[in-house]
């Protein structure tokens, strides 16, 4: 895999901007795709809404401390924001962040995610490939970014990419669970990171042990 290439996040809320933290925290370039037209949009449609944890508990360690060196001042440790407090005061100055901001494509929805060059059917070095980020901006363009991983922050990738011509997967995917583990068990190396993947997928699809998901090293809860 090609170290230099980038690690695609899906989702430009709090799981994802905190997992772009973390690729940074390690010197990993990040490409975060919102489907939204600013960071925490889907917080901030439900920005009226006072959450039950406090501020201590929404504020990742690694967003931290790229934020502190910019004048950021973290809120009171122990109030509870709302979801709009959490989008203005954390996740909005995180977004603008120049080593997240040149990095973040918004109204990026992605379409598909695939090994690149490969179908389906093929398996010998595999593990070896980059993997192609198809995504539609806000014109109705359709872009492909490669990355050497893919995280999914998004909570909403739960179905395999569209069916062709040939009633076969567009780009080759055989079911969800070929999205869920997308490069994470090894590109990162022992510090691997899998914020927010999703284990929920198609009947047929196998399950992801949690060993393949979760680095307690990283310091990202089970």
């Amino acid at each position: 895999m090609n170290e230099r290439l980038p690690v695609a996040v899906i989702g430009a809320g709090p799981v994802g901007l905190a997992a772009a933290a973390r690729l940074v925290e390690r010197g990993i370039a990040p490409v975060v795709f919102e489907r939204g037209p600013a960071a925490g949009a889907a917080v901030a449609a439900w920005g009226h809404v006072r959450v039950f944890s406090p501020w201590s508990y929404n504020i990742d360690a690694a967003a931290r401390a790229l934020l502190e060196p910019t004048g950021w001042k973290a809120p009171d440790p122990k109030g509870l924001p709302t979801g709009g407090e959490i989008v203005r005061d954390y996740l909005a100055p995180l977004a603008a962040h120049p080593a997240i901001a040149a990095h973040l494509r918004l109204n990026a929805t992605v379409t598909a995610i695939t090994r690149a060059g490969l179908d389906r059917m093929t398996s010998p070095g595999r593990d070896g490939v980059a993997f192609a980020v198809r995504w539609r901006d806000a014109a109705g363009a359709e872009h492909t970014t490669l990355a050497r991983a893919v995280i999914d922050a998004s909570g909403t990738w739960d179905k395999p990419n569209p069916l062709g011509v040939d009633g076969l997967p567009v780009a080759g995917e055989a079911a969800a669970a070929d999205r869920i583990a997308y490069g994470i068990p090894d590109a990162l190396g022992a510090d691997r990171i899998a914020y927010g993947i999703r284990t929920r997928s198609a009947p047929t699809a196998r399950p992801l042990p949690a060993s393949a998901c979760w680095s307690s090293a990283a310091g990202i809860p089970r």
